[in-house]
Protein backbone atom coordinates (compact mmCIF):
# COMPACT_ATOMS: atom_id res chain seq x y z
CA UNK A 1 0.00 0.00 0.00
CA UNK A 2 2.74 2.61 0.49
CA UNK A 3 4.39 1.82 -2.47
CA UNK A 4 0.77 2.56 -4.32
CA UNK A 5 0.73 6.11 -2.66
CA UNK A 6 4.49 6.55 -3.49
CA UNK A 7 3.81 6.19 -7.49
CA UNK A 8 0.57 7.65 -6.87
CA UNK A 9 2.30 10.83 -5.37
CA UNK A 10 4.69 10.84 -7.98
CA UNK A 11 2.48 10.91 -10.87
CA UNK A 12 0.70 13.99 -9.41
CA UNK A 13 4.06 16.11 -8.78
CA UNK A 14 5.08 14.71 -12.12
CA UNK A 15 1.67 16.11 -13.45
CA UNK A 16 1.75 19.52 -11.54
CA UNK A 17 5.19 20.03 -12.80
CA UNK A 18 3.89 19.19 -16.58
CA UNK A 19 0.61 21.50 -16.13
CA UNK A 20 2.73 24.77 -14.47
CA UNK A 21 5.45 23.90 -17.31
CA UNK A 22 2.88 24.18 -19.91
CA UNK A 23 1.16 27.59 -18.44
CA UNK A 24 4.68 28.85 -18.18
CA UNK A 25 5.63 28.74 -21.66
CA UNK A 26 1.98 29.90 -22.88
CA UNK A 27 0.97 32.79 -20.10
CA UNK A 28 3.92 35.06 -19.12
CA UNK A 29 2.31 35.95 -16.05
CA UNK A 30 4.61 38.11 -13.75
CA UNK A 31 5.80 36.64 -10.29
CA UNK A 32 7.74 37.69 -7.41
CA UNK A 33 10.52 35.93 -6.18
CA UNK A 34 12.29 36.77 -2.76
CA UNK A 35 14.41 34.85 -0.46
CA UNK A 36 17.39 34.96 1.70
CA UNK A 37 20.89 32.76 2.05
CA UNK A 38 20.48 29.85 4.23
CA UNK A 39 23.08 27.13 4.54
CA UNK A 40 22.18 23.93 6.37
CA UNK A 41 25.42 21.37 7.28
CA UNK A 42 24.54 18.09 8.58
CA UNK A 43 27.40 14.90 8.50
CA UNK A 44 28.14 13.52 5.83
CA UNK A 45 25.79 15.56 3.70
CA UNK A 46 25.60 19.58 2.68
CA UNK A 47 22.04 21.67 1.62
CA UNK A 48 23.00 24.85 0.15
CA UNK A 49 20.44 27.49 -0.80
CA UNK A 50 21.82 30.21 -2.43
CA UNK A 51 20.34 34.08 -2.49
CA UNK A 52 17.23 35.02 -4.42
CA UNK A 53 17.27 38.91 -4.98
CA UNK A 54 13.74 40.45 -4.69
CA UNK A 55 12.44 40.73 -8.38
CA UNK A 56 9.20 40.61 -10.34
CA UNK A 57 10.00 38.69 -13.63
CA UNK A 58 7.64 36.89 -15.95
CA UNK A 59 7.64 33.29 -16.96
CA UNK A 60 9.26 34.55 -20.12
CA UNK A 61 12.24 36.35 -18.48
CA UNK A 62 13.09 33.64 -16.17
CA UNK A 63 13.23 31.11 -18.93
CA UNK A 64 15.54 33.17 -20.44
CA UNK A 65 17.44 33.58 -16.87
CA UNK A 66 17.37 29.52 -16.85
CA UNK A 67 18.54 29.39 -20.35
CA UNK A 68 21.86 31.31 -19.43
CA UNK A 69 22.42 29.72 -16.42
CA UNK A 70 22.47 26.78 -18.58
CA UNK A 71 24.73 28.04 -21.23
CA UNK A 72 27.05 28.82 -18.81
CA UNK A 73 27.08 25.33 -17.47
CA UNK A 74 27.42 23.72 -20.66
CA UNK A 75 30.04 25.94 -21.45
CA UNK A 76 32.04 25.66 -17.98
CA UNK A 77 31.62 21.67 -18.80
CA UNK A 78 33.01 21.92 -22.26
CA UNK A 79 35.76 24.03 -21.35
CA UNK A 80 37.05 21.99 -18.51
CA UNK A 81 37.13 18.97 -20.17
CA UNK A 82 38.63 20.63 -23.64
CA UNK A 83 41.29 21.88 -20.88
CA UNK A 84 41.43 19.07 -19.41
CA UNK A 85 41.33 20.87 -16.16
CA UNK A 86 39.61 18.26 -13.45
CA UNK A 87 39.53 21.71 -10.76
CA UNK A 88 37.22 23.27 -13.24
CA UNK A 89 35.21 20.84 -13.55
CA UNK A 90 34.09 21.26 -9.56
CA UNK A 91 32.87 24.74 -10.51
CA UNK A 92 29.62 23.09 -12.92
CA UNK A 93 29.32 19.41 -11.42
CA UNK A 94 28.16 18.62 -7.57
CA UNK A 95 28.47 15.15 -7.35
CA UNK A 96 31.09 12.69 -7.86
CA UNK A 97 29.36 10.70 -10.68
CA UNK A 98 29.14 14.01 -13.07
CA UNK A 99 32.60 14.64 -11.91
CA UNK A 100 34.10 10.97 -12.96
CA UNK A 101 31.83 10.83 -16.17
CA UNK A 102 33.71 14.56 -16.91
CA UNK A 103 37.31 13.14 -16.19
CA UNK A 104 36.29 10.00 -18.53
CA UNK A 105 35.05 12.74 -21.27
CA UNK A 106 38.63 14.20 -21.24
CA UNK A 107 40.41 10.73 -22.29
CA UNK A 108 38.56 10.94 -25.44
CA UNK A 109 36.10 14.02 -25.92
CA UNK A 110 36.89 15.41 -29.71
CA UNK A 111 36.06 18.92 -30.19
CA UNK A 112 36.78 21.06 -33.80
CA UNK A 113 37.47 23.85 -31.84
CA UNK A 114 38.18 25.85 -28.39
CA UNK A 115 35.11 25.70 -26.50
CA UNK A 116 33.09 29.19 -26.55
CA UNK A 117 29.92 30.57 -24.76
CA UNK A 118 28.58 31.94 -27.72
CA UNK A 119 29.05 28.25 -29.22
CA UNK A 120 26.63 27.06 -26.98
CA UNK A 121 22.88 27.77 -27.34
CA UNK A 122 20.24 26.05 -24.80
CA UNK A 123 16.58 25.75 -25.45
CA UNK A 124 14.64 25.28 -22.25
CA UNK A 125 11.52 22.68 -23.54
CA UNK A 126 10.02 23.26 -19.68
CA UNK A 127 11.55 24.21 -15.95
CA UNK A 128 10.07 21.05 -14.05
CA UNK A 129 10.99 22.48 -10.71
CA UNK A 130 12.59 25.64 -9.08
CA UNK A 131 13.06 26.26 -5.57
CA UNK A 132 15.92 27.60 -4.14
CA UNK A 133 17.56 24.12 -3.31
CA UNK A 134 16.71 22.70 -6.58
CA UNK A 135 15.80 23.09 -10.17
CA UNK A 136 14.88 20.66 -13.07
CA UNK A 137 14.70 21.88 -16.32
CA UNK A 138 14.39 20.31 -19.35
CA UNK A 139 16.51 21.32 -22.21
CA UNK A 140 18.17 20.84 -25.67
CA UNK A 141 22.02 21.69 -26.58
CA UNK A 142 23.57 22.89 -29.52
CA UNK A 143 27.84 22.77 -29.45
CA UNK A 144 27.87 22.13 -33.22
CA UNK A 145 30.01 25.74 -33.06
CA UNK A 146 32.80 23.15 -31.14
CA UNK A 147 31.80 19.74 -31.54
CA UNK A 148 30.67 17.51 -34.41
CA UNK A 149 27.70 15.74 -32.62
CA UNK A 150 24.62 17.77 -31.71
CA UNK A 151 23.43 17.37 -28.32
CA UNK A 152 19.68 16.22 -27.57
CA UNK A 153 17.01 16.38 -25.19
CA UNK A 154 17.88 16.16 -21.61
CA UNK A 155 16.40 17.05 -17.72
CA UNK A 156 19.38 18.42 -15.49
CA UNK A 157 18.82 18.63 -12.53
CA UNK A 158 20.86 21.23 -10.75
CA UNK A 159 21.96 22.00 -7.17
CA UNK A 160 23.24 25.16 -5.56
CA UNK A 161 26.44 25.75 -4.50
CA UNK A 162 27.28 28.73 -2.00
CA UNK A 163 30.19 29.75 -3.81
CA UNK A 164 29.43 28.26 -7.89
CA UNK A 165 25.99 29.03 -7.98
CA UNK A 166 23.95 26.39 -9.84
CA UNK A 167 25.68 22.99 -10.64
CA UNK A 168 24.67 19.86 -12.38
CA UNK A 169 23.91 17.60 -9.95
CA UNK A 170 22.03 14.37 -12.17
CA UNK A 171 20.70 14.27 -15.93
CA UNK A 172 17.72 11.90 -16.36
CA UNK A 173 16.36 10.94 -20.56
CA UNK A 174 12.95 12.51 -19.86
CA UNK A 175 10.49 14.57 -17.85
CA UNK A 176 8.72 11.81 -16.61
CA UNK A 177 11.55 10.43 -14.98
CA UNK A 178 12.34 10.08 -11.13
CA UNK A 179 14.23 13.15 -11.11
CA UNK A 180 12.17 14.50 -8.24
CA UNK A 181 13.99 11.84 -5.93
CA UNK A 182 16.88 13.70 -6.41
CA UNK A 183 15.45 17.01 -5.17
CA UNK A 184 13.85 15.56 -1.91
CA UNK A 185 15.13 12.24 -1.41
CA UNK A 186 18.83 11.79 -2.49
CA UNK A 187 21.45 12.67 0.23
CA UNK A 188 23.65 15.51 -1.39
CA UNK A 189 27.53 14.44 -1.15
CA UNK A 190 29.90 16.91 0.21
CA UNK A 191 31.96 18.24 -2.74
CA UNK A 192 34.58 21.16 -3.17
Amino acid sequence: MQRWRWVMATAIVVGLGALVAVLIQNDPVPTTTTGSTTTTTTSPTTTATSAVTTSTTTAEQRVAEVEAILEELWFGWFDAIYRKDADALWEVVATTRRYDAGLTAMQGMEFTSPPTLDGVDVEVLGILLDREDCMVVQNTIDMTAFRETVGGSTVNVLWPHPRYGWRFATDWSNSIDRWLDDCDVVARETTP
